[in-house]
């Protein structure tokens, strides 16, 4: 099975940015979301953040583009995307659950909500307890399977940033106590502080993903029976860096994040059953 993993897209309808901005801004989301989509990959994964106000005109602009795509989207709720609409409406418009498994023969992936409903004033995570019961239950059920979970907001005190005030899921030891549940470990996958980062805890391995304006990359996750990589691919097109640069510092909400390319340890995982390598 083979992943394709978008960071914090934060696709901008820059309303309030000069024409300049708008044009730049629309070259550098159509650049980044074509060599996202052309990678071959069953399914392809947002880890939040795809919009940056959540407005239902982001929404519907961004899903539009993905519906024509003809590819396998999977989107996992980010805060950004859940400041400025209902969750029930936000539904409406992407056509997908809050959380869900999917079950391989190989592999259980399990998609989180992570996110607070419009509270522009704390974007740290939370886990509300029928989600929690159903995440528990589902590494219960998981038995001898690989996990990978996927939810926008880091574990406390994993990867990089994630002991800081609203960028680590709340209470903050809970979320490692039901993980910790299953024997095996897995991988749990996540954004939000906009740095790469991977991490190793016990049997478990935490893997963050840049914000694409910091860092204009995706991953690619590639899971077989007793192994799974995880490669760092850079998005290679002309004038797309001096494209961000002549914007992203005009987003509200949005600041760049210095050295968030991260060392090459955390670009590249390698994971076997029997041991691990990195």
């Amino acid at each position: 099975m083979r992943l394709a993993l978008l960071g914090d897209f934060h696709y901008s309808n820059m309303s309030h940015g000069t024409e300049e901005m708008k044009a730049s801004r629309a070259r550098v989301y159509q650049q980044m979301l074509k060599a996202f989509l052309e990678e071959e990959a069953d399914l392809h994964i947002s880890i939040g953040d795809l919009t940056h106000e959540g407005t239902e005109e982001e929404l519907q602009s961004i899903f539009a583009i993905l519906s024509e795509s003809g590819r396998s989207f999977i989107h996992v709720l980010g805060n950004h995307d859940t400041y400025s609409i209902p969750k029930r409406e936000i539904a409406a418009i992407t056509g997908q659950e809050r959380y869900r498994a999917i079950d391989t023969p190989h592999a259980k992936l399990l998609f989180l909500d992570t996110t607070q409903e419009m509270n522009h004033t704390d974007w740290g995570g939370e886990l509300d307890e029928e989600q929690l019961l159903w995440l528990t239950r589902q590494l219960e059920d998981s038995q001898e399977k690989q996990v990978f979970i996927f939810g926008h907001h880091p574990v406390f005190d994993t990867t990089s940033r994630s002991t800081l005030d609203k960028l680590y899921i709340r209470p903050r030891d809970e979320m490692r106590s039901v993980l910790n549940r299953k024997l095996d470990g897995g991988i749990y996958f996540c954004g939000h502080n906009h740095m790469n980062s991977i991490v190793k805890q016990g049997d478990w391995h935490y893997v963050q993903t840049a914000a694409c304006l910091d860092v204009p990359a995706y991953r690619v996750i590639e899971i077989q029976e007793n192994d799974v990589t995880v490669s760092h691919r850079i998005i290679q097109s002309d004038g797309l860096v001096e494209d961000i640069q002549s914007f992203y510092h005009d987003m509200p909400g949005f600041g760049p994040s210095v050295d968030a390319l991260g060392k090459e340890s955390d670009l590249v995982l390698t994971v076997h059953r029997a041991s691990v390598t990195r």
